[in-house]
């Protein structure tokens, strides 16, 4: 009997290495193309959670072969096209925990609605919003650039706050988005970020007179602000309106 249990717990052992020899594989530099490439599709025909948690940690590791890191990643979307819905708790909790949305969003295109694919950008985005201003803000980045592709109403009250983000980028890409997803509030939000005393960004300041020129709005009645903080280049006719340069 002690023999038989002592052969049950190697064998679970047994396993336990395999498994995580497969998950070595799968975001390991060191490791042959062709060998990450059936780890992944070994992972893929596990039906765990554990297993799809271990596939998506591949999107975190970029291989130094540019053509075959993108066809691994390419194949890896694939696998998890494949299993539909069933993953995409997995995916949610990669969003949450990873700087690498994109791939993941690409994949979530593909298995769901354009409505819930801008409802999980949003989400990680405002959560990212709330983080503590010495976090890394390239996800931020990326999460507003991914909203450009979106036409949404939940979109320009979203980018808003991000005018007033820490960092340059940030705001930069906010304004950016900005001019293309609009609503009622959004010329005031950036005249306002435009005025703001600590803006001091002409990066920033150009983008949010891009958005404002893009949205054509009489902006005479902003003139006073605008005209104090204008970037070289611009200029407002008397009829209210921006001139880029």
């Amino acid at each position: 009997m002690r023999d038989w249990f002592r052969g049950l717990f190697d064998a679970e052992l047994r396993e336990r290495r395999a498994f995580e020899k497969l998950t070595t594989k799968v975001v390991s530099k060191n490791q042959q193309h062709e060998d990450r490439m059936l780890a992944l599709e070994t992972l893929a025909g596990m039906e765990s959670d554990e297993a799809l948690s271990a596939l998506f940690r591949r999107w975190d590791m970029t291989a130094e072969k540019e053509r075959e890191d993108r066809a691994e990643k390419e194949y890896l979307a694939k696998l998890l096209v494949a299993k539909g819905e069933g993953m995409l708790g997995q995916l949610r909790a990669h969003n949450d925990r990873s700087v690498n949305v994109t791939w993941p969003i690409q994949v979530m295109k593909d298995v769901v609605d354009d409505e819930e694919v801008v409802s999980e950008i949003l989400r990680v985005l405002i959560a990212e919003g709330k983080r503590l201003a010495s976090f890394k803000p390239e996800k931020k980045v990326t999460l507003l650039r991914l909203l450009q592709a979106h036409e949404d109403p939940r979109i320009p009250p979203a980018a808003v706050p991000f005018l007033d983000d820490f960092d340059e980028s940030v705001r930069y890409e906010a304004a950016e988005l900005l001019a293309l997803r609009h609503h009622d509030g959004t010329v005031d939000a950036l005249v306002a970020r435009l005025g703001h005393e600590e803006e001091d960004s002409a990066r920033v300041r150009g983008a949010i007179l891009g958005a404002l020129a893009t949205i054509d709005p009489d902006l005479g009645p902003h003139r006073k602000t605008i005209d104090k903080h204008m970037v070289e280049g611009w200029s407002m006719g008397k009829d209210g309106k921006l001139q880029a340069p």
